[in-house]
């Protein structure tokens, strides 16, 4: 089978060859060609060349564009400094105030902020790769795309002030009004990946984790807008052949149902969260990605611990009926080693037999 034959069969929940392996390897990938940090997040043909290197390199079966999370706040006029090794980081917030950003537009995809970038990584990966390999695009969730605009703290104490009444229905409605124009900006910017042939459409919304905000929270502010980002793009989804994820950092074990009912294809678990706990939660055939720990195994760890820890999380998942990518909890960091990857393809193979 083909990587992508492979990961396609265990996503549908028939037999493959072997259990699909996907790291989540963003901007660990830069350490595999000739460019620094800079390069890569601003340039598409360097994101797809490391990404097809390193995939060549650990036998893995996906690669994943996604690098920094500023590229569409950007696109709205936020300012950031771009770093030479490090990612973009913020200058200063694009607002101090809801209604300094209710007027705000959906930007193009196709021009604006960095977003072209990450568009061209896909058809950089796409030449590369042709139909052997899975892509997996990027995307910034609504909720995460606000807080940055405004400034994560800013962004939370406003949000705490109209829970607690301390805002008016002016300021709660700005607050949704400001929601529906980022969620409608990820909706644009996730179509145009679609249309480039992504495998899979992903969207990471960290800001909205149950470590950030109480499940009730994410239930009003979070989950409807997650879940009408997933059902606009069901159709097309299922007329192309691509699948969509939804990754939120943290242990959100107690939330993990309404990730589930957001209609996403694919729930990437952070390593938090129990596998068990997750399979038991979603059900067996909800498809599931995850949860090697990127810092504390892939990084730290041993090949053996790495290892053993991959065959864990597919006797958590009983991934032989599908279903199940066998993934890291979130980006895999710079210096992880390269064997430590490959035992996690090892592990696969020997879990499989």
């Amino acid at each position: 089978m083909t990587s992508k034959e492979r990961v396609f069969a265990a996503l549908n929940g028939d037999a493959a060859d072997r259990v699909p392996v996907g790291p989540f390897i963003g901007f660990r990938a830069v350490e595999a060609v000739d460019a620094d940090m800079r390069d890569y997040y601003t340039r598409g043909r360097i994101i797809a060349e490391a990404q097809y290197a390193m995939c060549r390199e650990i036998g893995h079966d996906i690669l994943v564009s996604a690098a920094d999370t500023y590229y569409i706040s950007e696109a709205f006029g936020m300012e950031t400094v771009h770093h030479k090794n490090a990612l973009p980081t913020v200058k200063q917030p694009l607002f101090n105030q809801l209604e300094e950003a209710v007027h705000l537009k959906v930007p193009d995809p196709e021009t604006d902020g960095r977003m072209p970038v990450y568009l061209e990584a896909v058809d950089e990966m796409k030449h590369l790769v042709g139909n052997t390999k899975v892509i997996r695009g990027t995307g910034t969730g609504p909720f995460s795309l606000a807080a940055y605009m405004f400034g994560e703290e800013n962004f939370l104490m406003m949000l705490a002030e109209i829970e607690y009444g301390l805002r008016g229905d002016k300021e709660k409605h700005a607050m949704h009004r400001i929601l529906e124009i980022t969620s409608d900006t990820s909706l644009a910017f996730l179509k145009a990946q679609i249309k480039r042939g992504v495998d899979i459409v992903y969207m990471g919304d960290s800001f909205a984790s149950h470590e950030m905000i109480s499940p009730a929270l994410y239930r009003e502010y979070a989950f409807p807008y997650h879940k009408k980002i997933f059902e606009s793009v069901h159709d097309i989804c299922r007329e192309r052949g691509c699948f969509s994820l939804l990754h939120i950092c943290g242990d959100n074990t107690e939330i993990l149902d309404d990730f589930r009912k957001t209609g996403a294809g694919i729930i990437e678990i952070d390593q938090k969260v129990d596998l068990s706990a997750a399979r038991s939660i979603a059900g067996p055939e909800v498809n599931l990605i995850g949860n090697l720990d990127p810092s504390g195994t892939l990084l730290q760890g041993s090949p053996d611990e790495v290892y053993d820890k991959s065959i864990e999380a597919m006797q958590k998942t009983d991934a032989l009926a599908g279903h199940f990518i066998l993934g890291s909890g979130c980006f895999v960091p710079l210096g992880t080693p390269v064997d430590n990857l490959k035992q996690m393809v090892k592990a696969a193979e020997d879990f499989s037999r």
